[in-house]
Protein backbone atom coordinates (compact mmCIF):
# COMPACT_ATOMS: atom_id res chain seq x y z
CA UNK A 1 0.00 0.00 0.00
CA UNK A 2 2.72 2.63 0.63
CA UNK A 3 4.09 1.58 -2.75
CA UNK A 4 0.68 2.64 -4.58
CA UNK A 5 0.41 5.60 -2.25
CA UNK A 6 4.13 7.04 -3.00
CA UNK A 7 3.29 6.37 -6.90
CA UNK A 8 0.19 8.45 -6.66
CA UNK A 9 1.79 11.09 -4.54
CA UNK A 10 4.46 11.52 -7.42
CA UNK A 11 1.41 11.25 -10.22
CA UNK A 12 0.11 14.57 -8.05
CA UNK A 13 3.38 15.76 -7.95
CA UNK A 14 3.58 15.89 -11.65
CA UNK A 15 0.46 17.40 -12.78
CA UNK A 16 1.25 20.46 -9.70
CA UNK A 17 4.24 20.79 -11.46
CA UNK A 18 2.40 20.66 -14.95
CA UNK A 19 -0.57 23.39 -13.75
CA UNK A 20 2.55 25.91 -12.81
CA UNK A 21 4.47 25.47 -16.06
CA UNK A 22 4.21 28.57 -18.17
CA UNK A 23 2.01 28.37 -21.66
CA UNK A 24 4.54 27.54 -24.03
CA UNK A 25 6.45 24.78 -21.63
CA UNK A 26 2.82 23.20 -21.65
CA UNK A 27 2.67 23.44 -25.48
CA UNK A 28 6.11 21.64 -25.91
CA UNK A 29 5.28 18.85 -23.09
CA UNK A 30 2.09 18.42 -25.44
CA UNK A 31 3.89 17.99 -28.80
CA UNK A 32 6.84 15.77 -27.11
CA UNK A 33 4.05 13.51 -25.92
CA UNK A 34 2.37 13.62 -28.80
CA UNK A 35 5.58 12.77 -31.13
CA UNK A 36 5.82 9.52 -28.56
CA UNK A 37 2.56 8.36 -29.27
CA UNK A 38 2.56 8.76 -32.57
CA UNK A 39 6.13 7.05 -32.95
CA UNK A 40 4.90 3.94 -30.93
CA UNK A 41 2.02 3.92 -33.14
CA UNK A 42 4.25 3.76 -36.33
CA UNK A 43 6.47 1.30 -34.66
CA UNK A 44 3.92 -0.88 -33.71
CA UNK A 45 2.27 -0.88 -37.60
CA UNK A 46 5.53 -1.36 -39.17
CA UNK A 47 6.37 -4.41 -37.25
CA UNK A 48 3.16 -5.74 -38.10
CA UNK A 49 4.32 -5.38 -41.54
CA UNK A 50 7.83 -6.12 -41.74
CA UNK A 51 7.32 -9.17 -39.28
CA UNK A 52 5.80 -11.60 -41.69
CA UNK A 53 8.55 -10.23 -44.92
CA UNK A 54 11.76 -11.28 -41.82
CA UNK A 55 10.14 -14.57 -41.55
CA UNK A 56 10.27 -15.59 -45.36
CA UNK A 57 14.04 -14.47 -45.48
CA UNK A 58 15.04 -16.16 -41.99
CA UNK A 59 13.07 -19.16 -42.67
CA UNK A 60 14.23 -19.84 -46.02
CA UNK A 61 18.07 -19.85 -45.00
CA UNK A 62 17.20 -22.63 -42.80
CA UNK A 63 17.51 -26.05 -43.99
CA UNK A 64 14.89 -28.59 -42.67
CA UNK A 65 16.84 -29.56 -39.86
CA UNK A 66 16.64 -26.26 -38.15
CA UNK A 67 12.92 -25.46 -39.89
CA UNK A 68 12.03 -29.36 -38.16
CA UNK A 69 14.19 -27.92 -34.58
CA UNK A 70 11.98 -26.43 -32.08
CA UNK A 71 14.67 -24.27 -30.19
CA UNK A 72 15.68 -22.65 -33.78
CA UNK A 73 12.47 -19.89 -34.65
CA UNK A 74 14.45 -17.11 -36.15
CA UNK A 75 18.07 -17.38 -36.24
CA UNK A 76 19.26 -20.36 -38.51
CA UNK A 77 22.47 -22.43 -37.14
CA UNK A 78 23.94 -21.80 -40.62
CA UNK A 79 22.70 -20.28 -43.82
CA UNK A 80 21.32 -23.06 -46.30
CA UNK A 81 21.76 -21.30 -49.61
CA UNK A 82 20.85 -24.43 -51.23
CA UNK A 83 17.20 -23.48 -50.72
CA UNK A 84 17.50 -20.28 -53.64
CA UNK A 85 19.24 -23.51 -56.14
CA UNK A 86 16.71 -25.47 -55.72
CA UNK A 87 13.42 -22.70 -55.57
CA UNK A 88 15.23 -21.53 -58.68
CA UNK A 89 15.15 -24.74 -60.56
CA UNK A 90 11.48 -25.38 -59.37
CA UNK A 91 10.14 -22.17 -60.47
CA UNK A 92 12.26 -22.82 -64.00
CA UNK A 93 13.20 -18.94 -63.50
CA UNK A 94 15.88 -19.58 -66.03
CA UNK A 95 17.14 -22.91 -67.66
CA UNK A 96 16.47 -25.89 -70.28
CA UNK A 97 14.13 -28.51 -69.61
CA UNK A 98 13.34 -31.59 -71.33
CA UNK A 99 10.70 -31.36 -74.36
CA UNK A 100 8.27 -33.95 -75.47
CA UNK A 101 10.18 -35.03 -78.47
CA UNK A 102 12.92 -35.98 -75.91
CA UNK A 103 15.20 -32.71 -77.02
CA UNK A 104 15.79 -29.29 -74.27
CA UNK A 105 13.53 -26.36 -74.58
CA UNK A 106 13.86 -23.38 -73.03
CA UNK A 107 11.77 -22.13 -70.31
CA UNK A 108 12.25 -19.11 -68.18
CA UNK A 109 8.96 -18.02 -65.83
CA UNK A 110 10.53 -15.31 -65.08
CA UNK A 111 10.52 -13.52 -68.74
CA UNK A 112 6.81 -14.59 -69.21
CA UNK A 113 6.30 -12.87 -66.38
CA UNK A 114 8.30 -9.84 -66.84
CA UNK A 115 7.08 -9.74 -70.46
CA UNK A 116 3.21 -9.80 -69.08
CA UNK A 117 4.00 -6.93 -66.06
CA UNK A 118 6.30 -4.54 -68.19
CA UNK A 119 4.38 -4.82 -71.44
CA UNK A 120 0.84 -4.39 -69.77
CA UNK A 121 2.48 -1.59 -67.97
CA UNK A 122 3.46 0.24 -71.02
CA UNK A 123 0.64 0.11 -72.50
CA UNK A 124 -2.01 0.60 -70.26
CA UNK A 125 0.07 4.16 -69.25
CA UNK A 126 -0.28 5.26 -72.77
CA UNK A 127 -3.97 4.18 -73.46
CA UNK A 128 -5.52 4.51 -69.98
CA UNK A 129 -3.71 8.22 -70.63
CA UNK A 130 -5.79 9.15 -73.47
CA UNK A 131 -8.96 7.79 -72.06
CA UNK A 132 -8.37 9.86 -69.13
CA UNK A 133 -7.08 12.88 -71.12
CA UNK A 134 -10.39 12.51 -73.32
CA UNK A 135 -12.80 12.48 -70.25
CA UNK A 136 -10.74 15.10 -67.95
CA UNK A 137 -10.45 17.44 -70.74
CA UNK A 138 -13.38 17.59 -73.82
CA UNK A 139 -16.95 17.77 -73.64
CA UNK A 140 -18.64 15.86 -76.24
CA UNK A 141 -21.64 13.88 -76.60
CA UNK A 142 -21.82 10.21 -75.24
CA UNK A 143 -19.33 11.47 -72.85
CA UNK A 144 -21.92 10.60 -69.67
CA UNK A 145 -22.54 7.21 -71.44
CA UNK A 146 -18.38 6.37 -71.75
CA UNK A 147 -17.90 7.81 -68.02
CA UNK A 148 -20.15 4.72 -66.85
CA UNK A 149 -18.85 2.25 -69.07
CA UNK A 150 -15.11 2.70 -67.57
CA UNK A 151 -16.93 2.69 -64.17
CA UNK A 152 -18.91 -0.50 -65.17
CA UNK A 153 -15.50 -2.13 -66.17
CA UNK A 154 -14.41 -1.35 -62.59
CA UNK A 155 -17.27 -2.47 -60.98
CA UNK A 156 -17.99 -5.78 -62.81
CA UNK A 157 -16.28 -8.54 -61.62
CA UNK A 158 -13.65 -10.05 -64.12
CA UNK A 159 -14.30 -13.33 -62.64
CA UNK A 160 -18.01 -13.09 -63.89
CA UNK A 161 -16.70 -13.12 -67.51
CA UNK A 162 -13.41 -14.68 -67.06
CA UNK A 163 -15.58 -18.32 -69.32
CA UNK A 164 -16.86 -15.78 -72.27
CA UNK A 165 -13.54 -14.37 -72.58
CA UNK A 166 -11.50 -17.60 -72.98
CA UNK A 167 -14.16 -18.86 -75.31
CA UNK A 168 -13.36 -15.92 -77.52
CA UNK A 169 -9.43 -16.14 -77.51
CA UNK A 170 -9.62 -20.17 -77.61
CA UNK A 171 -12.07 -19.68 -80.75
CA UNK A 172 -9.12 -17.28 -82.25
CA UNK A 173 -6.21 -19.79 -81.28
CA UNK A 174 -4.96 -17.13 -78.89
CA UNK A 175 -4.47 -19.66 -75.90
CA UNK A 176 -0.66 -19.76 -74.69
CA UNK A 177 0.04 -16.75 -75.71
CA UNK A 178 0.80 -13.32 -74.45
CA UNK A 179 -2.31 -11.42 -76.71
CA UNK A 180 -5.44 -12.73 -73.98
CA UNK A 181 -3.26 -10.31 -71.14
CA UNK A 182 -1.68 -8.20 -73.32
CA UNK A 183 -4.09 -7.14 -76.01
CA UNK A 184 -6.60 -5.53 -74.12
CA UNK A 185 -4.60 -2.98 -71.92
CA UNK A 186 -3.90 -1.38 -75.94
CA UNK A 187 -7.25 -0.33 -75.60
CA UNK A 188 -7.52 0.33 -72.07
CA UNK A 189 -8.76 -2.74 -70.24
CA UNK A 190 -6.77 -5.59 -68.89
CA UNK A 191 -6.04 -5.67 -65.04
CA UNK A 192 -7.52 -2.46 -63.16
CA UNK A 193 -7.30 -0.92 -66.51
CA UNK A 194 -10.61 1.06 -65.15
CA UNK A 195 -9.25 2.26 -62.55
CA UNK A 196 -5.74 3.45 -64.38
CA UNK A 197 -8.34 6.06 -66.93
CA UNK A 198 -10.06 7.76 -63.82
CA UNK A 199 -6.58 8.50 -62.41
CA UNK A 200 -5.69 9.88 -65.41
CA UNK A 201 -9.02 11.61 -65.37
CA UNK A 202 -8.62 12.88 -61.98
CA UNK A 203 -4.74 14.35 -62.71
CA UNK A 204 -6.29 16.59 -66.22
CA UNK A 205 -9.04 17.48 -65.00
CA UNK A 206 -6.85 19.69 -62.01
CA UNK A 207 -4.26 21.16 -64.67
CA UNK A 208 -5.75 24.43 -65.73
CA UNK A 209 -7.38 25.76 -68.75
CA UNK A 210 -5.22 28.32 -69.10
CA UNK A 211 -2.01 25.64 -70.40
CA UNK A 212 -3.62 24.02 -73.10
CA UNK A 213 -5.61 26.86 -74.55
CA UNK A 214 -2.58 28.84 -74.63
CA UNK A 215 -0.90 26.08 -76.52
CA UNK A 216 -4.12 25.99 -79.00
CA UNK A 217 -3.84 30.33 -79.74
CA UNK A 218 -0.06 29.06 -80.53
CA UNK A 219 -1.11 26.52 -83.23
CA UNK A 220 -0.62 23.65 -81.73
CA UNK A 221 -2.88 20.40 -82.39
CA UNK A 222 -4.56 18.07 -80.09
CA UNK A 223 -2.06 15.54 -80.33
CA UNK A 224 1.05 18.09 -79.35
CA UNK A 225 -0.95 19.21 -76.59
CA UNK A 226 -1.34 16.02 -75.37
CA UNK A 227 2.47 14.94 -76.30
CA UNK A 228 4.29 18.18 -75.21
CA UNK A 229 2.47 19.67 -72.56
CA UNK A 230 -0.20 17.76 -70.98
CA UNK A 231 1.04 14.27 -70.51
CA UNK A 232 4.52 16.00 -68.24
CA UNK A 233 2.05 17.56 -66.25
CA UNK A 234 0.68 14.10 -64.94
CA UNK A 235 4.07 12.58 -64.78
CA UNK A 236 3.20 11.78 -60.84
CA UNK A 237 0.28 9.53 -62.54
CA UNK A 238 2.35 8.16 -64.77
CA UNK A 239 4.32 6.66 -61.97
CA UNK A 240 1.85 5.54 -60.03
CA UNK A 241 -0.46 3.44 -62.78
CA UNK A 242 2.88 2.13 -64.38
CA UNK A 243 4.16 0.61 -60.74
CA UNK A 244 0.35 -0.36 -59.95
CA UNK A 245 0.38 -2.58 -62.81
CA UNK A 246 3.07 -3.89 -62.97
CA UNK A 247 2.82 -4.83 -59.37
CA UNK A 248 -0.54 -6.25 -59.88
CA UNK A 249 0.08 -8.62 -63.47
CA UNK A 250 3.22 -9.43 -61.42
CA UNK A 251 1.06 -11.05 -58.65
CA UNK A 252 -1.75 -11.57 -61.08
CA UNK A 253 -2.93 -15.47 -59.76
CA UNK A 254 -6.34 -15.66 -61.89
CA UNK A 255 -5.94 -14.29 -65.86
CA UNK A 256 -2.40 -15.32 -66.54
CA UNK A 257 -2.53 -18.80 -65.65
CA UNK A 258 -5.89 -18.97 -67.29
CA UNK A 259 -4.68 -18.23 -70.37
CA UNK A 260 -0.58 -19.36 -69.91
CA UNK A 261 -0.75 -23.20 -68.57
CA UNK A 262 1.69 -24.35 -70.67
CA UNK A 263 5.05 -25.00 -69.24
CA UNK A 264 7.04 -22.77 -71.69
CA UNK A 265 4.20 -19.73 -70.86
CA UNK A 266 3.58 -20.18 -67.12
CA UNK A 267 4.25 -17.01 -65.37
CA UNK A 268 5.98 -17.00 -61.94
CA UNK A 269 3.13 -17.26 -59.54
CA UNK A 270 1.57 -20.81 -60.56
CA UNK A 271 5.05 -22.15 -60.52
CA UNK A 272 5.27 -21.80 -56.98
CA UNK A 273 2.90 -24.96 -57.08
CA UNK A 274 5.49 -26.73 -58.70
CA UNK A 275 8.13 -26.65 -56.46
CA UNK A 276 6.87 -29.58 -54.46
CA UNK A 277 6.96 -31.59 -57.50
CA UNK A 278 10.01 -30.74 -58.19
CA UNK A 279 11.17 -31.27 -54.75
CA UNK A 280 9.13 -34.92 -54.85
CA UNK A 281 10.67 -35.98 -57.97
CA UNK A 282 14.77 -34.79 -56.34
CA UNK A 283 13.23 -37.23 -53.43
CA UNK A 284 12.85 -39.87 -55.38
CA UNK A 285 9.14 -39.95 -54.93
CA UNK A 286 6.62 -40.21 -57.35
CA UNK A 287 2.93 -39.99 -55.62
CA UNK A 288 1.21 -38.09 -53.00
CA UNK A 289 3.81 -36.00 -51.45
CA UNK A 290 3.62 -36.97 -47.76
CA UNK A 291 3.35 -34.89 -44.62
CA UNK A 292 7.11 -35.09 -43.83
CA UNK A 293 8.44 -34.26 -47.20
CA UNK A 294 5.73 -30.79 -46.88
CA UNK A 295 7.27 -30.22 -43.70
CA UNK A 296 11.01 -30.56 -45.75
CA UNK A 297 10.07 -28.64 -48.55
CA UNK A 298 8.78 -25.66 -46.14
CA UNK A 299 12.42 -23.79 -46.67
CA UNK A 300 12.55 -24.06 -50.57
CA UNK A 301 9.00 -22.95 -50.68
CA UNK A 302 9.58 -19.52 -48.73
CA UNK A 303 12.91 -18.97 -51.07
CA UNK A 304 10.73 -19.23 -54.11
CA UNK A 305 8.57 -16.74 -52.64
CA UNK A 306 11.35 -14.39 -51.73
CA UNK A 307 12.44 -14.77 -55.36
CA UNK A 308 9.12 -13.85 -56.48
CA UNK A 309 8.65 -10.85 -54.88
CA UNK A 310 12.15 -9.62 -54.88
CA UNK A 311 11.32 -8.17 -58.54
CA UNK A 312 8.61 -6.26 -57.35
CA UNK A 313 10.11 -4.64 -54.29
CA UNK A 314 13.10 -3.37 -56.54
CA UNK A 315 10.57 -2.02 -58.95
CA UNK A 316 9.37 -0.03 -55.24
CA UNK A 317 12.43 0.71 -54.09
CA UNK A 318 13.18 3.18 -57.30
CA UNK A 319 9.79 4.62 -57.90
CA UNK A 320 8.72 5.00 -54.30
CA UNK A 321 8.99 8.67 -54.25
CA UNK A 322 7.31 9.15 -57.54
CA UNK A 323 4.56 6.96 -56.16
CA UNK A 324 4.48 8.40 -52.32
CA UNK A 325 4.09 12.41 -54.55
CA UNK A 326 1.79 10.67 -57.03
CA UNK A 327 -0.32 9.88 -53.88
CA UNK A 328 0.39 12.82 -51.83
CA UNK A 329 -1.62 15.33 -54.92
CA UNK A 330 -4.17 12.73 -55.46
CA UNK A 331 -5.47 14.88 -52.35
CA UNK A 332 -4.08 18.57 -53.50
CA UNK A 333 -7.11 20.82 -55.08
CA UNK A 334 -5.93 23.39 -57.34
Amino acid sequence: MKIFSKISGKIHELIDRYRNLGYRAKKKITFVIGRIFLYYVLIELAYLFILPFIYVITTSMMSYKDYMDPSIEWIPSAIHWQNYVDAFKGLSYFGFEAAHDGGTQFVSSFMNTLIVSLGSALLQCVSCAIIGYALGRFNFKGKIFIFVTVLLALLIPPQTTIIASYGMWASMNSINTFLPVMLPTLFGLGLRGALFALIYMYFFQRIPNAMDEAARIDGAGPLRVFMQIMLPLVRSATAIVFIFSFVWHWNDNCEAPMYMYSNTMMTLQPKLENIQYYFAEMMGSSGEVSDFAKAMMEPTLFAGCLLVMLPVLIVYILGQKKLAAGIERLGVIE
